[in-house]
């Protein structure tokens, strides 16, 4: 699966179905205006890694009012306005705007539900993960970050106190990603809350032999 920068035509740009792994709506965009894109891009980018998130940020959205189709500025904009407390609003705004243009991105539905959970909107998280989720069964669960798409919607009911779904998603999230401490440890948890405890125990056993710093607390608690 295909999941580049998208790229430019000489004056048209155009993509369609299946040629990046999702769909996108059409735009006419001029040449000059796609290289400048590539440069402020480029720019925020060297911004990030010196964590001159606000100006990054700033810069960003010009790319996407003047280039909506330009797909990396979605992804920047996120890692920048993250991190800046009077953006993650207007970034929730941008990437819901970004999954109109690019339909079925399920990085960028991920994205999405990381911003709500970290602003503890755990049902719209909920909900962008679960399109993250099904978008990946479309565009190819081969994609790394898909294990943690599963993980942070389980993480999710988690915090809401369905435990179960959280175990279903964690039951999946280790297909995807097997001997992951953090899974076991989360998993365990819920287990524990559904007094399931010996399942519990076994689990946060696997983490700690894995590596985990934090269950030896749930072991030395809970499992003696």
């Amino acid at each position: 699966m295909k999941r580049q920068p998208l790229k430019y035509l000489p004056v048209i740009f155009l993509l369609f179905i299946g040629l990046e792994g999702f769909s996108q709506k059409i735009y006419d965009i001029e040449l000059d205006v796609r290289e400048n894109s590539f440069v402020i891009n480029n720019t925020a980018v060297e911004m990030i890694e010196e964590e001159k998130y606000a100006s990054a940020a700033r810069i960003l959205e010009s790319v996407i009012e003047n280039d909506p189709s330009f797909h990396p500025a979605y992804l920047n904009f996120y890692r920048a306005g993250s991190q800046v407390d009077e953006k993650k609003e207007k970034v929730v705004g941008v990437l819901r705007k970004g999954l109109e243009i690019f339909e079925e991105d399920d990085e960028m539905a991920y994205y999405l539900g990381n911003l709500l959970q970290r602003e503890e909107r755990f049902e719209e998280a909920i909900d962008a993960y679960t399109d993250a989720i099904n978008y990946s069964k479309i565009n190819g669960e081969d994609f790394p970050l898909v294990w943690a798409y599963h993980f942070n919607r389980g993480n999710c009911y988690l915090k809401t106190g369905e435990y179960h779904k959280a175990i279903h998603d964690y039951d999946y999230a280790l297909q995807l990603s097997p001997d992951n401490y953090d899974i076991l440890t989360n998993r365990g948890y819920s287990y524990y809350k559904v007094n399931q405890n010996e399942k519990a125990c076994e689990d946060w056993q696997e983490a700690l032999k894995l590596g985990s710093k934090v269950t030896q607390k749930y072991l030395d608690n809970y499992c003696k």
